[in-house]
């Protein structure tokens, strides 16, 4: 009896993780934002804005993606979405075979969206992590 519960319990934390890790499991994954592409630019954290980083982000089909990173290899990745307030908030984290992770946050208000995204590479000699933001505006 006890040994039957024990192992339903461990089941249980088991299944959470993998959705928690997975949010597609846990039908977190929202379109709000489906069907809008935001054109501006990127700067590194803490400087202006790189006049010459133009950059676009995407929102379909429940994925996210950046076209200035689709040089790196980066794919699109699932995003996440609320409502709060008059705004809507997102993450989302896409990934590279050859250059890492990028993990991205952002703020939608109208027409406009203000993100930061961190971009890491661990290696065994060296690790990169570097933070950036980005403004732009919806595309029509």
């Amino acid at each position: 009896m006890i040994m039957n519960r024990l192992r339903q319990c461990i089941l249980l934390i088991a299944v959470l993780c993998i959705c928690v890790a997975n949010p597609a499991l846990s039908g977190e994954v929202s379109h709000l934002l489906d069907g809008k592409t935001f054109v501006g630019k990127n700067g590194e954290k803490g400087r202006e804005l790189d006049p010459f980083e133009d950059e676009e982000i995407i929102f379909q089909n429940g994925r996210f993606r950046s076209v200035s990173c689709e040089p790196y290899n980066f794919g699109s990745g699932e995003y996440l979405a609320e409502v709060v307030g008059k705004t809507i908030h997102f993450k989302a984290l896409t990934e590279s075979p050859t250059h890492g992770k990028i993990a991205w946050q952002g703020i939608v208000d109208g027409d406009t969206a203000e993100v930061t995204f961190v971009w890491t590479k661990e290696r065994w000699y060296w690790n990169i992590h570097r933070e950036y933001w980005f403004r732009g505006a919806l595309r029509n």
